[in-house]
């Protein structure tokens, strides 16, 4: 990695920490729906942004997105309670209404604990990555659409169980940003340690593997954040992994988290230390070429972007949804935590 991509990651990794030392607060305020600010109905032109959720009195420190096929968006939301924060989902409805689907639990401080990957299966059911380094709670959960929740087994074997993705098949793969690895949970059984591969490693400020999306038929692509690249995985015909390649590298990516992909294979990535480095919130990219360019050159809403998923139901699927951490929005109210969309031209792909 060259050495300006060092000292830009280095600087990176001084914000994040500096998230983790957060001062006192009052917590998540009571949840109160605003006036919708983006109508579900209307296309975004490319490349355009506008608020769908604006969560200042509501969350501290969201990541983790995932859309239901009615158009209910699931963000994970990590509140201060403490010297620790308290790990909870908030569901927001096609009408903008907010309310708490689920809690989790506690977790340290740290930017890499608690709720931090969510994803929709086909039957409407939401899993959650839960990295609370709890014996009793650390792992991926199953929330039921009716009810009712149950921890994956082996998950608590992960050491920081990041990102999601099911593939058409029903498998769901777990990223593993501290292991340099993916997880695979079959529809019924245990999951296991699926591949552990030198690009999906940590670079020496601990953040590997991260976003992960699947692309029909068989192929998935994995963010490694501290190297700057999405690695792209066959899934061979038997299930296991085929041999990873680069899928695209660059400065643009230096600090790549969550990814999404549309119906022509094209991925979109939220660059969460985008404000620091000087390159884009969100990224467009053509895994054929390796072609690395923003998808917007609206910044204004954004600070540290770490998930993103595409429209479904009654919303714009010709968006993608950003969940923006917003840690330093001091001198930009229109940055603090949020979700936001994104206009990229084309649907996300079909997987269920």
């Amino acid at each position: 990695m060259r050495t300006p991509i060092l000292a830009a990651a280095a600087a990176l990794v001084v914000a994040l920490a500096a998230c983790s030392d957060d001062p006192d607060s009052a917590g998540a305020a009571a949840l109160v729906s605003p006036e919708p600010v983006a109508l579900a109905s209307r296309h975004l032109a490319s490349g355009r942004v506008e608020s769908v959720l604006p969560l200042t009195r509501e969350t501290d420190l969201p990541e983790g997105i995932a859309l239901n096929r009615q158009g209910d968006i699931f963000v994970g939301n990590r509140h201060l309670n403490g010297d620790q924060r308290v790990s909870e989902i908030l569901r927001i409805t096609p009408d903008n209404s907010v309310s708490v689907f689920a809690r989790l639990g506690l977790s340290t401080l740290d930017f890499d604990r608690g709720v931090l990957g969510l994803a929709v299966d086909g039957d409407g059911d939401l899993y959650a990555a839960f990295a609370s380094g709890v014996p009793a709670t650390h792992g991926v959960w199953r929330i039921g659409r009716r009810g009712g929740r149950a921890r994956l087994a082996g998950s608590a074997a992960m050491v920081i169980p990041n990102a999601l993705a099911f593939d058409a098949r029903g498998n769901l793969y777990v990223t593993d940003s501290r292991d340099s690895a993916i997880w695979r949970f079959p529809p019924a059984g245990p999951g296991a340690l699926w591949l552990r591969h030198a690009l999906l490693a940590p670079g020496p400020f601990g953040i590997g593997a991260n976003g992960i999306v699947f692309v029909p038929p068989a192929t998935l692509f994995v963010a490694s954040t501290d190297q700057g690249l999405i690695a792209r995985v066959p899934i061979r015909a038997d299930g296991r992994p085929g041999e990873p390649d680069v899928a695209a590298a660059g400065f643009e990516l230096l600090a790549v988290d969550g990814l999404a992909a549309d119906v022509h294979g094209h991925l979109y990535a939220a660059i969460a230390g985008f404000t620091i480095l000087g390159t884009a919130p969100v990224v467009k990219v053509d895994p054929r070429t390796g072609t690395i360019t923003p998808a917007t050159d609206e910044r204004d809403r954004f600070d540290f972007p770490t998930s993103l998923a595409f429209g479904k139901g009654p919303r714009d699927h010709k968006s993608v949804y950003v969940v923006n951490g917003g840690l330093f929005p001091e001198d930009r109210p229109e940055a603090a935590p949020s979700v936001v969309r994104v206009g990229v031209g084309a649907p996300g792909a079909p997987i269920h």
